[in-house]
């Protein structure tokens, strides 16, 4: 008895945290906020914490069923620790409720602080915690450009590629759609996903807004050749080498297009080129046997 009694309590209280939460949202839904954008940011920003409620709902969904044991002490455990986690989620949509610091440089020297103690937790892979961090920040200042850089960075570690597209976007919109590095991540997370089509046209909007960076030629020379079009990859890929003579992963990867093709005096072209700026590369003598068994 007491065991059914804890679980509904524990269902109950999920429901009412829930509920206090969803039913904030649609005050946003009769604002004109395109030409607000304070209003803007905070609508993305619920839009991400939604997001994050909402997996965590899920999670809390899946675990109920393992709360049913013989014993009062574990499910009593469970429920601790479950109620806990929603209170951290109401504590994360509570954010925006901060108190403003008591001066600009006092909030700059405080956001500056929990970005690099984001950056370390991004390092030691420690995500959860770095997203908590980066939501501080967030509820702070709601344009901070490199926060939203790291949250999607986040994301794509955590291979929740939806929220880091929809970050993604959202920083688009407040550089004002001219960072190629925005395009580059969201044409790999494309890539990640199995839209190549996507990932072409992201990376070839990241070239056009910088000629002169090798690697977004690079990847999209590897796009090229999954979309089995190989003289655009090869062409691609020269581009990347005129702009990094000397690079070796460019000329890996131009020596593994010419043994596709098949171009036998190609191949030989770069790993002679190869082999006088990487003479230790491994993989040399695998290029060797690949070309001379060419036609």
């Amino acid at each position: 008895m007491w065991d059914i009694f804890l679980i509904i309590l524990a269902i109950l209280s999920f429901v009412y945290i829930v509920w206090q939460v969803v039913k904030r949202f649609p005050r946003l839904a009769n604002i004109k906020v395109d030409s607000m954008p304070t209003l803007v940011a905070k609508r993305q920003k619920d839009i991400i914490l939604k997001n994050r409620l909402e997996r965590q709902s899920q999670e809390f969904l899946s675990r109920l069923q393992d709360w049913w044991q013989p014993t009062g002490q574990k499910i009593s455990t469970k429920f601790r620790q479950n109620y806990e986690k929603l209170k951290n989620a109401e504590r994360d949509l509570r954010r925006r409720g901060y108190k403003k610091l008591s001066s600009a440089v006092s909030q700059s020297q405080e956001t500056d602080e929990r970005l690099v103690a984001s950056k370390q937790l991004i390092n030691q892979e420690e995500y959860k915690k770095a997203e908590e961090v980066l939501l501080d920040i967030l509820s702070l200042d709601h344009h901070n450009i490199e926060a939203y850089r790291l949250l999607a960075q986040v994301y794509r570690s955590t291979k929740e590629y939806t929220q880091a597209k929809e970050t993604l976007e959202y920083l688009l919109k407040l550089t004002g759609k001219n960072d190629p590095d925005i395009y580059y991540y969201l044409a790999d997370i494309a890539r990640e996903r199995g839209d190549l089509h996507q990932a072409e046209e992201d990376y070839l909007q990241s070239i056009s807004l910088a000629r002169d960076n090798y690697l977004y030629f690079l990847s999209l020379a590897e796009v090229y050749l999954d979309l089995e079009d190989k003289h655009k990859s090869l062409e691609t890929a020269q581009k990347a080498l005129s702009l990094s003579p000397n690079n070796p992963k460019i000329l890996d990867f131009l020596i593994k297009i010419s043994i596709i093709m098949p171009d036998k005096d190609l191949a030989e072209q770069y790993l002679n080129k190869l082999e006088e700026v990487n003479p230790e590369n491994n993989k040399i003598s695998e290029f060797k046997d690949k070309i001379g068994s060419l036609d």
